[in-house]
């Protein structure tokens, strides 16, 4: 009994401590979603032609908030390039029934910057769309803070390099927080390993943004970005959940195969379940 009860209290802390590193690397780098929540819409950027912009008159309708940096070597543009697909798959129309903004999170970034990442992205639309209806931004420190804490998201700097993760934020008008995507690695389908957005909760999401409405939805484990200069980093936080899971699951076996072949005392003798 105290076999068992000891393979039961190391899985349950297992377990635990798994959990407890997952939320410790999502309170540093990761999404904390604040639902309900509003962004500043007082905050002011510059857009790709170096107008400066108050953040409020750009959302007049329900509007994608995708916070990346344009020189990322990593999730960055492989997820502008998915939205981008996704807007030539949906029915809904880029500037008539809602606006995408990019919003740069590297306050270094420059206007050519963004010009430069806009310029690519809508080569990959089918159908043209206004200029206003897919804004790339970018901004000094305190602008971008303000937007970022206010939509929870999270991410660290370290020798040069941005550790983040890769998320889709849809407001409403009103500038009222209505939905997160967190873009996952596919593990199946076509181009397997690439990160994916459904159209159908793309879609979704902003017909719930045009209610106004605040809608929690079971997302995608985040992939996480370390810029591509940083291969032992990621190694070391995927190995963490990789062993660990590994670990739980051996120990679950072996507690099976302990209570299922045990002797058992039965009058005074000891017989195996299979005998």
């Amino acid at each position: 009994m105290k076999t068992v009860t000891g393979a039961l209290v190391s899985i349950i802390f297992l377990l635990s401590l798994n959990s407890g590193i997952a939320k410790d690397l999502e309170s540093k780098v990761g999404v904390v979603e604040k639902l309900g929540g509003k962004i500043p819409l007082n905050a002011v950027f510059y857009d790709s032609q170096g107008k400066e912009v108050r953040l409020g008159d750009l959302i007049t309708k329900p509007t994608v908030i995708d916070l990346a940096y344009y020189r990322c070597n990593g999730i960055c543009t492989p997820i502008m390039t998915d939205v981008a697909d996704v807007v030539n798959r949906i029915d809904l129309v880029p500037g008539k029934d809602y606006n995408l903004i990019t919003v740069s999170f590297n306050p270094e970034e420059l206007t050519k910057d963004a010009a430069l990442k806009k310029s690519q992205i809508m080569n990959l639309l089918k159908t043209s769309i206004p200029d206003s209806a897919w804004r790339f931004l970018t901004g000094d420190s305190a602008n971008i803070s303000e937007l970022t804490k206010a939509v929870g998201f999270n991410y660290d700097y370290k020798n040069g390099v941005f550790i983040h993760t890769g998320v889709l934020v849809f407001v409403s008008k009103e500038g009222k927080i209505c939905r997160y995507i967190k873009p996952g690695d596919a593990d199946s389908g076509i181009d397997a390993g690439a990160l994916r957005i459904l159209p159908v909760s793309f879609k979704m999401a902003i017909l719930d943004a045009s209610k106004n409405q605040a809608i929690p939805v079971v997302d995608n484990e985040p992939e996480y970005c370390f810029d591509g200069k940083q291969p032992k980093d990621k190694a070391m936080v995927d190995s963490w959940f990789e062993y660990s899971g590994a670990g739980i699951l051996v120990m679950v076996a072996a507690l099976f195969v302990f209570v299922v072949l045990k002797p058992r005392k039965v009058d005074g003798t000891t017989k195996n379940l299979k005998s």
